[in-house]
């Protein structure tokens, strides 16, 4: 093939020199005619029909490149017609008689197409030069053939493929794809316009779609069976996506009510917790009322014990003083006796008038004394109940402040003992975080779902729920035993646990707990039974 292109060229050259050299006269005379002179006229058949060659040349390098523009081409073809309308007018100048160009036609056809001849072989040879490099282009870069339209197409079916241009040139995209995007588009109109008659008509209607729908597309390239296929293709598809869309809707109805499961769970965790914050709150404030009430009590105790103290102490002087005064009244009582009994005697010894008025002055000095002395006994048993009464309420006031010393170093030993309470309540609850914790981490590590973990939640719950002691050292079987007859732990308290309403579920987990207890799960020692060994892990 080689040969053959290189005499194809070389030819193809020949008669472009040839062409070109024929018009250079003609194009020359027309220059004079319109006012060139000189070098001028010389110069401007050189001009045209180098501008000619070099807009042709420059349309075959855009089409190899695949950047062909048209109207470069156009401006070429348009150059080359006003060279064949020069040369013809030159022709029909020369014919004798001067004809006209209709005179000329009639006369001699042959001598002016012979002078219009080489410049439209010119653009024969150019155009299947450029037929081929773009062709050969094309292939080389991968593209289908129909990647432009011919002039047969725009002959024959000028009406699709002027659809075909219109949307490849507005959409930038191929003449292939544009063929694609015509058909599926007629394909859309055709069956839109059938499908009611087809989907609910008759079996005659039916078979009237089918023969119409070749006829209808055949403008588009689609075959016959092609064309009698679509119908039942497209229901199918329609079909099969109400189908999907019908799976996406439920699809959708499935993650709104999820959602709002979910939503509900999370409102009733909520209410959980505040309901749980709510308790502990008022925990806490009765804790503190009940501290204010101590403090108070205590502070009354303190205040009725002082007040006992000093009646204590008043009614201690009150008896001392009333002792003193009673043992002045006796000696008074002794002593008038004792005076009484000696006047009698001596009344008795003297006779005479001068003693016994004497006697009786005496008896009256005596009277007298022991009056005086009567009011001094009286005076000192006053003072005496008066120290009483202070003795009395110093003995109270003492023994108030002994019972407050006693009450005090209660209070302080139950101070005592509640800290040491506190301190034990906060070890065990370090401990049991710390086992929490622990088991936790093990879970954790264990790879363990969510039931194996609220099943290990629920025999923690259980194996705290009984007083350690009654089952330290004891074998795994027996505390299980044990935990199933005694724990205190009801289905409704482990469903707060774990999260879980069903007392059905939750009674499986409390039996699963047991299980897994009596198989020797111990949070305190971290051993459990299904965890992996180090081996597995």
């Amino acid at each position: 093939m080689i040969p053959l292109a290189v005499i194809a060229v070389l030819a193809g050259l020949t008669a472009a020199g040839v062409g070109f050299a024929l018009s250079y006269g003609a194009l020359r005379d027309a220059a004079v005619a319109w006012g060139f002179t000189g070098w001028q006229s010389y110069a401007f058949p050189l001009g045209v029909d180098g501008l000619i060659i070099a807009l042709y040349t420059a349309d075959l390098v855009l089409a190899w490149r695949q950047m062909a523009r048209p109207w470069v081409r156009i401006t070429a073809h348009a150059l080359t017609a006003v060279t064949i309308a020069l040369n013809v007018s030159a022709a029909v100048d020369g014919m004798p008689g001067e004809p006209t160009l209709s005179q000329a036609l009639e006369q001699d056809f042959g001598r002016l197409l012979g002078h219009a001849m080489m410049p439209i072989a010119y653009v024969i040879l150019t155009e299947v030069a450029r037929w081929a490099i773009a062709r050969t282009a094309r292939i080389e870069a991968g593209l289908l053939a129909d990647q432009a339209l011919t002039l047969a197409e725009w002959a024959l079916n000028f009406r699709v493929t002027w659809k075909i241009f219109k949307h490849a040139k507005t959409h930038p995209a191929t003449y292939a794809d544009a063929r694609t995007f015509a058909r599926e588009l007629a394909i859309y109109r055709v069956w839109q316009k059938e499908r009611a008659l087809y989907a609910t008509g008759t079996a005659e209607d039916r078979a009237s779609v089918l023969d119409r729908m070749p006829a209808l597309l055949a403008p588009y390239g689609v075959s016959v069976d092609d064309a009698r296929a679509i119908p039942a293709q497209r229901l199918e598809q329609e079909e099969a996506q109400e189908a999907e869309r019908r799976r996406a809707d439920q699809q959708r109805q499935r993650e709104r009510e999820q959602a709002e499961l979910a939503d509900q769970r999370e409102r009733e965790r909520q209410e959980r917790e505040d309901a749980h914050q709510t308790r502990m709150d008022a925990l806490g404030k009765e804790a503190e009322e009940t501290r204010q009430k101590g403090e108070l009590a205590e502070l009354k105790a303190t205040v009725d014990g002082q007040s006992r103290a000093a009646a204590h102490r008043a009614e201690a002087a009150v008896a001392t003083a009333e002792i003193q005064a009673t043992t002045a009244t006796t000696a008074a009582q002794r002593a008038a006796e004792e005076a009484t009994r000696r006047a009698a005697a001596e009344e008795a010894a003297e006779e005479s008038a001068k003693v016994a008025t004497e006697r009786a002055k005496t008896r009256a000095a005596n009277a007298k004394l022991a009056e005086e002395s009567a009011k001094v006994a009286e005076a000192e048993r006053q003072e005496r109940e008066a120290k009483r009464r202070v003795a009395e309420e110093l003995a109270k006031e003492q023994a108030a402040l002994a019972k407050v010393a006693e009450e005090s170093a209660k209070v302080t030993a139950a101070e005592r003992q509640i800290a040491e309470d506190q301190a034990k309540t906060a070890q065990a609850r370090e401990y049991t975080a710390q086992v929490l914790l622990r088991a936790k981490t093990a879970e954790d590590l264990a790879g363990y779902n969510q039931r194996q973990r609220r099943v290990r939640t629920v025999a923690r719950m259980l194996l705290g729920s009984v007083p350690a002691e009654e089952i330290f050292n004891q074998p795994a079987e027996y505390v299980a035993k044990q935990l199933k007859a005694v724990s205190p732990i009801t289905n409704a308290e482990i469903g707060v646990a774990i999260g879980i309403k069903s007392p059905g579920t939750c009674s499986e987990h409390k039996t699963e707990a047991l299980d897994l207890i009596a198989r020797g799960y111990d949070p305190n020692t971290g051993y459990d039974p299904d965890a992996p060994t180090q081996t597995e892990a």
